[in-house]
């Protein structure tokens, strides 16, 4: 999910917390959904990452087999995370508002299977380039969808130490640019790696040759950066605890979690897949866990089922041709293609194009700075933590 939200929700309840104690005023755990539906699909996902990640370690037959399973969904190329982005297309007032003019209609239909045959192109031309783009684009995917469910944690009217929106940004930012650039200035500075970051289920890279000047002193600024802008964010939440504002743990839980993501990138030894493993089952786990409020809430009257003629069947069978297809794509590995070869780039660049489709699709259908997309999924968000008490 790539969201900008507008400021913190304005119509939850407050929820009063349920011991008159101290610590019970000082603190509040206004959970998303409930804390087990939150425990389950925000927070949980790190112990299947870890647990993958030992399986990977310990057991190198399973690796191959757990990497493709998780990594697919954790990209966004996945049945089970493209999924619940296709489903937006079934949804009768979705396609009414996106197909009311032209512009509308190449941004809905149009625009996404361009950026398919771009990200084709550029891996089988420019292979350096197009998974450089399919990184990039992953981070702030990542980020941006931690920011919104951050927000979406925050209540106005509960009391709550509410940083600023900006400052809430910078403290995610900071720290996910220091953790990736760290990772791509060590490994490519050695040009033998350049290659094998490209490639599928590979061992581990080579060690990467001792940082130049200029690169110590990128790492050491954007460190720096990444310090102020954490640091400015606990002492910001400290004024206004110290002010009478009480302290939203699932919130402060969220956003540590979040601001912690990319830290796997920097643990040395990693293979080029297993960097991604443990923010990319979070956010995967977490986007399921956020389409399953919406669909729950938006279509739990019989009425407004019926906005969805396609139903399940239509989106079972996406699921399936796609699952088909992924598995396909994994076949070309067993094929052991020449990793310098036009057919690797190319089914290579058939799983990039799928994850920067559904980088593209979700910047636009969680985009709330836009009435329509705000109107038809925050009230659904948030109608799910009014009705629980």
């Amino acid at each position: 999910m790539t969201t900008s939200l507008p400021a913190a929700a304005k119509s939850r309840e407050p929820q009063e917390p349920k011991s008159d104690s101290r610590v019970g005023q000082l603190f509040v755990y206004p959970w998303m959904a409930s804390r087990n539906f939150d425990l389950f699909w925000f927070f949980g996902p790190i112990l299947v990452a870890l647990a993958a990640s030992v399986l990977i370690q310990n057991f190198p037959a399973m690796g191959t087999g757990i990497l493709f399973l998780l990594l697919i969904n954790a990209f966004g190329v996945g049945p089970a995370h493209q999924g619940p982005t296709w489903f937006f297309y079934f949804d009768k007032k979705n396609r009414e508002h996106w197909t009311a003019d032209n512009k509308r209609l190449f941004f809905y239909f149009a625009a996404p299977l361009l950026v398919f045959i771009c990200s084709i192109v550029l891996n089988v031309y420019t292979p350096a380039i197009g998974f450089l783009i399919a990184t990039a684009w992953s981070v702030q995917h990542f980020v941006q969808q931690n920011f919104g469910v951050t927000l979406l944690y925050h209540n106005k009217n509960n009391n709550e130490a509410l940083p600023d929106r900006n400052l809430l940004l910078r403290s995610l930012w900071s720290p996910a640019v220091f953790f990736t650039t760290m990772f791509f200035l060590s490994y490519f500075n050695n040009p033998s790696t350049i290659a094998a970051t490209t490639g599928g289920l590979m061992p581990p890279l080579p060690a990467p040759k001792p940082l130049e000047t200029w690169m110590v002193g990128v790492l050491i600024g954007l460190g720096g950066l990444a310090l102020y802008d954490v640091g400015r964010y606990a002492l910001d939440m400290r004024r206004q605890v110290a002010q009478g504002a009480r302290i939203n743990v699932p919130a402060l839980m969220f956003w540590v979690a979040s601001a912690l993501y990319f830290v796997p990138f920097v643990i040395p030894g990693q293979r080029i897949e297993t960097l991604w493993l443990i923010p990319g089952t979070m956010h995967w786990f977490q986007y399921i866990g956020l389409n399953v409020i919406l669909v729950r809430e938006k279509y739990k009257d019989p009425e407004r089922r019926a906005d969805i003629p396609c139903g399940a069947i239509a989106l079972m069978t996406v699921l399936c041709v796609a699952t088909a297809l992924f598995f396909t794509i994994n076949r070309a590995y067993a094929l052991n293609f020449s990793m310098d070869s036009e057919q690797y780039r190319f089914f290579l660049g058939i799983y990039f194009g799928l994850a920067n489709v559904h980088y593209y699709q979700d910047a636009f259908f969680w985009r709330f700075r836009e009435k329509f997309q705000r109107e038809s999924i925050m009230p659904y968000l948030l109608q799910a933590r009014n009705t629980v008490s």
